[in-house]
């Protein structure tokens, strides 16, 4: 895994085909499509008996939201499209499937969706695709296998509806916990390189608050259409909302975090390093911030062209985003220099961490060109050690520690670059 990972930082805009995925990897997808053929069919009691005229319109019905609800988006987002958004919506419909019809209807269901999805747009990877469609079909049954077990062979909307609330609950619950143990699988087995925006993705809180909101619309519109298909008209600004919510975090993402990079922006870091920094003052905890700026760097891309300079700044991303710790900040300040706010660490860790930096970036083999090497300077505030603390002026500003950080950072350029200068902040 370690030479693929290196081979991606060689070569970080190309992303790697499925065969040249880990092992682990492929064996993981792979088992997900064999499940995903398989399951619906096995565990499907009517197969053999045909279908009704009201089954299929039913199918349709579902693949007919599903593309409305891509349609949407589209619009909602100017019609562009992208390699990297949550589909969140597509797990809306696989959920309603499983309600309405028996579970052997997830694969052409799921299958026509995604398939018009990936026609209008979002341009993930083909077995990425494939395999999100797979995670999503095993999901489906597993959500099926609850609600059945809850409502037996009784409607969802017998009686006053409260058993059949219970069972959207619970199927809503199952979708969601087998769906993210296969996308973790995912994110965790391939590549790092490869899996950034999913591991970020599945890290964020508002990914699972969504995906619970748009998993329980698929229950509403399942009930509705059982109980009288016309009112999922009512339904439609209630849809509209939904989407626009699966929307707004993705757009969030895109606007706080660099392209070339996929590191935070600048302004997107000050704030939440603010957050940090007050957090730690308040619970009388050290806290640093990191300043790394690559040497020589416009006469590296004046030699080597700026293709080989923006592989450079992304491979060097990378490095340093791998030494990170998981609450560790870490932006694009600006051309070729980074910033790192460091919660919880002092003088002589912040140190330690940026030599490691250092040396990881100087490690990164770029072929045809020469090797980088990265200055770093490191400002850290010590409860009761800085001298506006001695003053009793309270400790210093994010902004007086990011100049801190800076002048440490000179210290290190005029020092010799390819070298670490840490300081306390004043």
């Amino acid at each position: 895994m370690a030479d693929a990972a290196s081979a991606v930082r060689v070569r970080p805009a190309v992303v790697p085909a499925f065969l040249c995925t880990p092992v682990a990897c492929q064996l993981w997808v792979g088992m997900a499509f064999v499940s995903a053929m398989v399951l619906p069919v096995a565990l499907d009691h009517r197969v053999g008996e045909g279908h009704t005229r009201h089954e299929i319109w039913t199918a349709v019905a579902i693949i007919f939201a599903s593309v409305l609800n891509v349609e949407i988006g589209r619009v909602l987002e100017g019609g562009a499209a992208f390699s990297q958004r949550p589909h969140k919506a597509l797990s809306t419909w696989a959920f309603a499937c499983v309600i309405v019809l028996s579970v052997g209807w997830l694969l052409p269901v799921v299958a026509a969706c995604y398939a018009h999805a990936r026609w209008r747009g979002l341009r993930v990877p083909l077995w990425k695709w494939i395999g999100s469609a797979a995670y999503v079909v095993v999901a489906g049954v597993a959500a099926a296998a609850v609600v059945h077990a809850v409502l037996g062979e009784d409607s969802l909307t017998r009686g006053d509806g409260l058993c059949g609330m219970f069972a959207v609950l619970a199927g809503t619950a199952a979708f969601l916990v087998v769906q993210t143990l296969m996308f973790h699988g995912s994110a965790y087995l391939n590549v790092a390189d490869d899996e950034v925006w999913l591991r970020q993705t599945l890290r964020q809180p508002t990914f699972y608050l969504t995906e619970v909101g748009v998993l329980l619309v698929g229950g509403l519109a399942a009930a509705v259409w059982i109980a009288s298909p016309w009112f999922l008209a009512l339904l439609l600004p209630v849809f509209v909302l939904a989407q626009r919510a699966a929307l707004h975090e993705p757009l969030r993402q895109r606007a706080e975090h660099d392209d070339k990079t996929g590191l935070l922006r600048f302004d997107a870091w000050d704030r939440q390093a603010r957050v940090g920094a007050a957090r730690c003052i308040r619970h009388e905890r050290p806290w640093s911030v990191l300043f790394a700026d690559l040497d020589h760097f416009k006469l590296f891309n004046d030699t080597w062209g700026h293709l080989a300079g923006d592989m450079a700044l992304e491979s060097a991303a990378a490095v340093i985003r791998d030494e990170l710790r998981e609450g560790d900040l870490v932006a694009r300040f600006g051309g070729e220099e980074f910033c790192v706010f460091l919660p919880g660490v002092g003088l002589e860790d912040g140190h330690e961490l940026a030599e490691r930096v250092r040396a990881a970036v100087a490690s990164i083999d770029l072929p045809g060109a020469q090797a980088l090497t990265v200055s770093v300077g490191v400002a850290t505030v010590q409860p009761g050690c800085g001298s506006a603390d001695r003053a009793g002026l309270g400790s210093p500003d994010l902004t007086d520690v990011v100049r801190s950080a800076d002048r440490a950072l000179y210290a290190a350029k005029e020092g010799g670059r390819n070298t670490t200068r840490s300081q306390l902040a004043m």
